[in-house]
């Protein structure tokens, strides 16, 4: 079986680097192109050294080079920043090629464009590419609807100093899916953070964001009556973990027919 030709958007950024030296640990991976941002000093560099390692003789290149890069690709993984992610789900498209993207924060433009990528190749939106995350958003519903009613539900999530979005788009994942466990519209239950004279409302969702330091990733679910609590953590250790399910989806996505899938059917 030859190797998987990827391509990389976003390769400037953290995620973006992780995604390259993952590629590059992995003998089924080619690495064919990486895009960053128009005018960009890291333009020309090599996908190797962004990766943390040697060249490899492929040049970073700006966004707008992407519909004519993307023609050697199977694949483009896209951890870009919003309002960039419509630039390359519209790429893809044009090479008909898949898409996946884990860049949070959207657009009302970018959710458009990814939307229209999906009905014409396979197309992947995921706020959090771990593969144990995933299971646990799985898992989360049942135990929400077996508590019942009578259990507070707290989402506490943490990351680095410099993320731009809050809370996070894996939070929000999770407080969309706890809400539907209760077959309640997150907009109506709920509330983020409190202050001042802010006591519970029955039946809210609480969620929380911690900036601090270099932490990868933190998310605490919290399920608590008056006679007992439960907490479920996931914490990612590294961003290593989010670029091996990137990769794996990646490897997923290639070969499926056009339409939105998620991490769920990849795991």
């Amino acid at each position: 079986m030859s190797a998987l030709r990827l391509a990389v958007a976003g390769v400037g950024g953290r995620m973006g680097r992780e995604v390259l030296s993952a590629a590059r640990a992995s003998d089924a991976i080619t690495l064919c192109a990486g895009f960053v941002r128009p005018g960009s000093p890291l333009v020309g560099t090599d996908l190797g050294t962004l990766g943390g390692g040697g060249t490899l003789g492929v040049a970073a290149a700006p966004a707008d080079a992407a519909p004519l890069l993307l023609r050697d690709a199977d694949v483009l993984v896209d951890f870009s920043h919003a309002g960039a992610t419509a630039i390359f789900a519209g790429a893809a498209a044009g090479a008909g090629i898949p898409f996946l993207t884990g860049t949070t924060g959207l657009t009302v433009p970018d959710r458009e464009a990814v939307e229209a990528a999906a009905a014409r190749v396979p197309t992947l939106v995921a706020a959090n590419t771990s593969v144990g995350l995933t299971l646990l958003l799985r898992l989360l519903p049942d135990l929400v609807r077996a508590l019942g009613d009578g259990y507070d539900l707290e989402i506490v999530e943490t990351h680095h100093r410099n993320k731009a979005d809050a809370p996070s788009g894996t939070a929000l994942t999770i407080a969309r899916a706890l809400a539907a466990a209760r077959d309640e519209p997150l907009d109506d239950r709920a509330r983020f953070g409190r202050e001042g004279h802010a006591p519970r409302a029955a039946g809210e969702i609480g969620i929380h964001a911690v900036r601090a330091g270099a932490a990868a990733g933190e998310h605490r679910v919290i399920l608590a009556s008056e006679g007992e609590q439960i907490e479920i953590l996931h914490r990612a250790n590294s961003r290593r973990t989010y670029a091996d399910g990137a990769l794996r989806a990646a490897r997923w996505l290639v070969g499926r027919a056009p339409g939105a899938y998620t991490m769920g059917e990849v795991v």
